[in-house]
């Protein structure tokens, strides 16, 4: 009876555990700062005895990837940063797994163990399954043997669960936000976002007396272009002057925006206006040599692109603007295709 009891009293301990644990996780919302939390409140739920490692699986490469972990001690080296035997076990089988001996298990060929890992005794490693597909890996390990029992992998898989839902709320909120500043036809930012990034960055320049330039773009001729191929061919050529404006300009800091119908801009912090001409006349050969087909007609689209830079042409970010947008006016009515900046 009084094993019954300490029983009863350790699952009521493991249910408040739980209960913290949901509370400390769900005050955030961020992505990255979900996982640095489930990391540490894993290793607190789970008494700090190992390591705990959480990967996801990247959206491009579907492959693991090390997005967080708390070390049992800082002389543990982690170089598994795509996972290792016993994660990849867990993702292809889709199932749970507890080793209590990683050189001896027989489900394992311990030369790969040995070449693959660092000194591992014992682990539990949960894949973190959605809808079918595994989403990433939760897993502890320590250096002893048998540091883990069937029990360990019964609650750490509940753990598990939980963290797959915290997991998928923070990518659904960060897909939220992403719709809330993205542009649904081009993919890039809307303007509402562009402008107040503008404005930010631009007084950032100012107080540092870093340059800064703002480029607008219209797409030459879109009406005629709209009456010859309608509006779907319109939304295929918005889509690619989008999609080459993001490549093109994707060094840290710049901002891509549709600015209305077929115009964008481009926040260009650090950059000053000698070089963002030159930006700007390098993407408008590039857009020009690419091609597209329409109608089985091969089209090539062109640009005009005007350039305004801090502290030559603005002391403040609606000067920056109009001054842009002028120079936008004299490259296209100076006959379209062309970068123009006074």
């Amino acid at each position: 009876l009084e094993g019954e009891r300490d029983a009863l009293k350790e699952k009521i301990r493991d249910y408040k555990r739980l209960e913290e644990f949901i509370e400390a996780i769900s005050r955030v919302t961020d992505l990255d700062q979900v996982c640095d939390t489930v990391v540490e409140e894993t290793y607190r739920l789970m008494g700090a005895r190992g390591s705990v490692l959480l990967y996801l699986v990247d959206e491009k490469t579907h492959r693991l990837e090390l997005r967080s972990i708390r070390k049992e001690s800082p002389e543990v080296q982690i170089k598994e940063k795509m996972g290792d035997v016993f994660d990849q076990w867990a993702v292809r089988h889709g199932l749970p797994l507890l080793v209590e001996d990683a050189m001896g298990d027989f489900r394992f060929d311990s030369e790969k163990v040995r070449a693959s890992s660092r000194s591992l005794g014992s682990l539990v490693c949960v894949p973190l399954m959605s809808q079918a597909t595994c989403a990433g890996v939760l897993r502890i390990d320590s250096a002893t043997q048998g540091a883990y029992q069937p029990d360990d992998l019964r609650f750490f898989s509940v753990v598990a669960d939980i963290v797959k839902l915290a997991l998928e709320n923070a990518v659904y909120f960060r897909h939220m936000q992403d719709l809330s500043v993205t542009d649904g036809l081009t993919g890039v930012f809307l303007r509402r976002y562009a402008l107040e990034r503008l404005r930010e960055e631009f007084f950032r320049a100012q107080r540092a007396s870093h340059p800064f330039s703002f480029l607008m773009v219209d797409v030459d001729h879109f009406k005629c272009f709209n009456d010859t191929y309608g509006h779907l061919g319109g939304d295929i050529a918005l889509r690619k002057v989008g999609r080459a404006l993001r490549d093109f300009f994707a060094a840290p800091g710049c901002v891509v925006a549709r600015f209305g119908g077929e115009e964008f801009c481009v926040v260009l912090p650090g950059i000053p206006k000698e070089e963002a001409v030159r930006l700007a006349q390098g993407f408008c050969h590039a857009l020009a040599d690419r091609e597209m087909i329409l109608r089985k007609e091969k089209v090539r689209l062109t640009v005009s692109v005007g350039v305004a830079g801090f502290p030559q042409d603005a002391q403040t970010p609606e000067d920056l603007m109009r001054a842009a947008d002028e120079a936008l006016f004299a490259a296209k009515h100076g006959g379209r295709d062309r970068v123009c900046s006074f």
